[in-house]
């Protein structure tokens, strides 16, 4: 308690002393107690404070004022009325320097005399600085506060000092001042000022402080850059140097505000900016901050983008699970990330469609990439049997499975997919680059030794009493083929397709046509419904079976083919049996048959028998050979082969001989056409020539070209071409025109067929023609020029007319009166002397403007 009053009445002498000074002087900034002059440890203040007295040495020391006095020595024996007058006396000499002393005087350990403090007060500009520990009486320092005693020998330049460097109730909260405490000793904020030198603390046992400045730096946030968010600044400066002073891969975070970036970020070093609140100008959520990633929320969920990107950038999100321990529970799943969607009766409306997760890939690039919406890659390593503890766990690269444990039938219990693969698209897949699910099984190397998977595809059961009711259903629409194995490369001649002995391949949903391999007799059977129809035994002995006496046929055969049935190959005496009284017909309608009836060989037309075999080879025949074939040959060459005479309808008629060639001739023969022969057709030297005379007066070579000697003005010609590589017409030589159709009195000068194009070059690049999309001018394949049926013409290039272009003038009633005018028709609009254009929001005039 009297160092308490020794330190007020110590502490009232400095204020009475400070309050002389400020009238002649002004005040400088008040130092601060917490730089290094004026800190001393509290054994040193108790050493000076209690130690032996030393005697008053003079030391020189480099000064411009000369040699400076260290004080020291005094028995602590003065009032406080004499420390006082002494103060007041002393006070005008020191009044010019009077804060330069201040903050220079020591602070002497030992009690002085009144005399001695104003001697060291005179010299306090010469004296050696002194560290100090400034004494903070509560409440701070005011005119009320009294000197303790043991201060009473102080020099004025230690009172001043201690004075100004004490705590004043004004320095709370202000600029190198301290914060104010509240009854809890709990900081009063705000706290103006620097603080961040200040250290702090968790609660958490052993704990360390540490500086706040480095709690702070642990996080960087764009506001310790400037960053303002108010909308309308460009916060785009300050993103810049957040993203410049961070290492690569820092998290950044953005305050909550309104982000408005002028410039985009440019920078290749990827930061992590986390979005606390902060929206656009609009309102609209922050997606996308170049080639950043983001982490913020949307939709009241966690969000992670990024907008933008470059080559070989990494995922915008990526998770790592290392499995290394050992142990633990048996069929326990671990996951590397795990979701629980749970619906509960009433737990979504009734239509609602909720997906517990949900991958989306939009891409329209182009390029032989290839964009995975979703991918699993499970993954046995090459060193994995390095250990020697025999095969490994199973890997699975996906797994699906849902489960019903209602036990109720699908009709009670709902529907359940366990995996749908839906492929939407339009068009036509010529190369077959659609595939609505395809299944890759190949080597892990090709450099290692050939590898084999059990199965492709196994569907079963892991019970013995639950089953399918159809275990494969292609219920789509196809082109091609249901099942194709035709690229299938069959080892070992394993079979393509396996059904099992016993078993049936149906081809109606009724089964009643069916196959079936008989095991027992090793035989193919063929069934409709419960009757055996045809069996294929193990020798190749076919057995058929018809129980459709009224209307069946045993075997038939249509098509064309060069023989209908051979059985040369077969090594049997009897190529063909008939039952007797069966027959062999010869045509459709059976008319012309063969039968064995009666010991005898019948061959009959109808019901007329034509001629008859009987086992004796006594051949009987009811009409004439001449009617048969007869081939005729002939020495005579003088003589015709046929002559006809007399006087008959027609000399030779062969209109009822079914064949291509009604008559050959020789090469070089001739047919006359009147009987001296001077009118005659012949085939000769390759080529078919009419002749008269002897003179040819038109000739067909062998690939059309047709000559003809004389005028054909007057005829119609039609010719029939067959070689592609030849022209129609060939023209050559000099004339006046070409083809010359003037003369000619018909409104078709000249017809081509669809497709065909007149050339007008001889190269044949420039051309006209008539197609399905209409009149087409065209160079090589390009279409220059089109006219449809519709009066629509489309041009490749510009119109460029010498005059301009001239719009139809129409009025304005009849412009309004077409009848579904197509958008961009263009027309002149005599009342309003303006265009006037035809959009989807109807005719709007067209703008226009005086030509300077």
């Amino acid at each position: 308690m009297k160092s308490v009053l020794k330190a007020r009445i110590l502490l009232s002498a400095c204020s009475g002393l400070l309050l002389v000074a400020s009238v002649h002087t002004v005040a400088a900034t008040r130092p601060n107690h917490l730089l290094p002059q004026y800190q001393q440890s509290v054994p040193a203040v108790r050493a000076a404070l209690h130690g032996p007295l030393p005697s008053v040495q003079t030391a020189p020391v480099s000064s411009p004022e000369g040699p400076r006095t260290s004080i020291s020595g005094a028995p602590v024996s003065q009032s406080r009325k004499v420390m006082l007058k002494h103060a007041m006396e002393t006070a005008p000499r020191v009044k010019k320097s009077l804060q330069e002393r201040f903050l220079s005087a020591p602070l002497s350990a030992t009690a002085a005399t009144a005399a001695t403090a104003a001697t060291a007060a005179t010299a306090a500009t010469a004296a050696t600085p002194e560290t100090y520990a400034p004494t903070r009486p509560p409440g701070g320092i005011d005119p009320a506060t009294a000197v303790p005693s043991l201060w009473q020998n102080a020099t004025i330049g230690q009172i001043g000092a201690m004075a100004d460097g004490s705590v004043q109730q004004s320095d709370k909260n202000q600029p190198n001042g301290v914060a104010g405490l509240d009854a809890a000793g709990r900081f009063t904020a705000p706290v103006a000022g620097d603080i961040t030198a200040a250290t702090a603390g968790s609660a958490l046992s052993g704990a360390l402080k540490r500086p706040l400045s480095a709690r702070f730096a642990e996080q960087p946030s764009a506001g310790d850059f400037g960053i303002t968010l108010d909308g309308t600044s460009d916060d785009s400066t300050a993103l810049q140097a957040a993203k410049a002073a961070v290492p690569a891969g820092s998290m950044v975070r953005i305050p909550a505000g309104v982000l408005h970036l002028a410039t985009p970020l440019q920078s290749e070093t990827p930061t992590l900016w986390q979005i606390n609140g902060t929206t656009l100008a609009d309102g609209a959520s922050i997606t996308s901050l170049g080639t950043d990633v983001i982490e913020s929320t949307l939709e009241g969920g966690k969000y992670f983008a990024r907008g933008e990107s470059r080559a070989d950038m990494a995922p915008v999100l990526r998770k790592d699970l290392d499995v290394t321990h050992t142990g633990g529970t048996t069929g326990f799943v671990m996951n590397l990330e795990k979701g629980n969607c749970t619906i509960p009766a009433e737990g979504a409306a009734l239509n609602d469609y909720v997906w517990c997760h949900s991958t989306v890939l939009n891409s329209s690039a182009f390029g032989a990439g290839q964009h995975v919406a979703q991918a699993s890659l499970a993954q046995r390593p090459a060193d994995a049997l390095a250990d020697g503890k025999g095969s490994r766990s199973q890997i699975w690269a996906g797994y699906d499975e849902a489960r019903d444990e209602t036990g109720q039938a699908s009709s009670v219990a709902g529907s359940m997919v366990g995996r749908e693969v839906d492929v939407y698209a339009n068009g036509d897949d010529p190369v077959g680059w659609r595939i609505g699910l395809q299944l890759q099984i190949a080597g892990a190397s090709a450099d290692g030794t050939p590898g084999k998977v059990g199965k492709g595809i196994a569907i079963g059961n892991n019970d013995a009493t639950s089953t399918y009711g159809t275990l494969i259903d292609a219920a789509g629409r196809f082109d091609t083929a249901g099942i194709d194995l035709s690229r299938s490369t069959p080892v070992n001649n394993a079979p393509v397709l396996n059904i099992g002995a016993n078993r049936n391949l149906a081809f109606s949903d009724d089964h009643k046509p069916h196959f079936q391999f008989d095991s027992a007799a090793y035989t193919l059977r063929y069934w409709y419904d419960t009757a055996n129809l045809l069996a294929i035994g193990m020798q190749g002995d076919v057995t058929t079976s018809i129980s459709n006496a009224g209307s069946g046929v045993a075997w038939t055969l249509n098509g064309q083919a060069q023989l209908g049935l051979n059985l040369s190959g077969l090594n049997a005496p009897e190529a063909l049996r008939l039952a007797a009284g069966q027959t062999l017909s010869w045509e459709p309608t059976a008319v012309v048959h063969s039968s064995f009836a009666n010991g005898k060989l019948t061959e009959q037309v109808a019901a007329g028998v034509a001629r008859t075999l009987d086992t004796s080879g006594n051949e009987t025949l009811p009409g004439s050979l001449q009617n048969s074939q007869t081939i005729v040959s002939l020495t005579q060459p003088t003589a015709p082969a046929y002559v006809a005479k007399g006087t008959a309808a027609i000399g030779l008629d062969t209109t009822g001989l079914t064949t291509p060639e009604a008559l050959r001739v020789a090469d070089g023969q001739a047919i006359s056409w009147e009987h001296t022969a001077s009118v005659q057709t012949r085939y000769t030297s390759g080529q078919l020539q009419d002749s008269q005379n002897g003179t040819p007066l038109r000739t067909l070579d062998a690939s059309g070209n047709e000559t003809v000697t004389g005028s054909t003005l007057n005829s119609g010609m039609t010719t029939s071409l067959n070689n592609s590589a030849a022209s129609a017409i060939t023209l050559t030589g000099s004339a006046g025109i070409g083809v010359n159709l003037t003369g000619l009195s018909t409104s078709n000068a000249l017809r081509l067929g669809d497709g065909q194009s007149v050339a007008w070059e001889p190269t044949a690049v420039m051309t006209t023609g008539y197609t399905a999309t209409g009149l087409t001018d065209a160079k090589g394949s390009m279409p220059l020029r089109q006219l449809d049926s519709n009066g629509n013409e489309t041009l490749a290039g510009t119109i460029t007319p010498n005059a301009g272009v001239h719009l139809p003038t129409l009025s304005r009633a009849s412009i309004k009166a077409q009848p579904n005018p197509a958008p961009g028709v263009m027309v002149f609009d005599a009342e309003d002397d303006a265009p006037v254009i035809y959009t989807s929001a109807g005719w709007m005039l067209v703008g226009l403007s005086a030509m300077p």
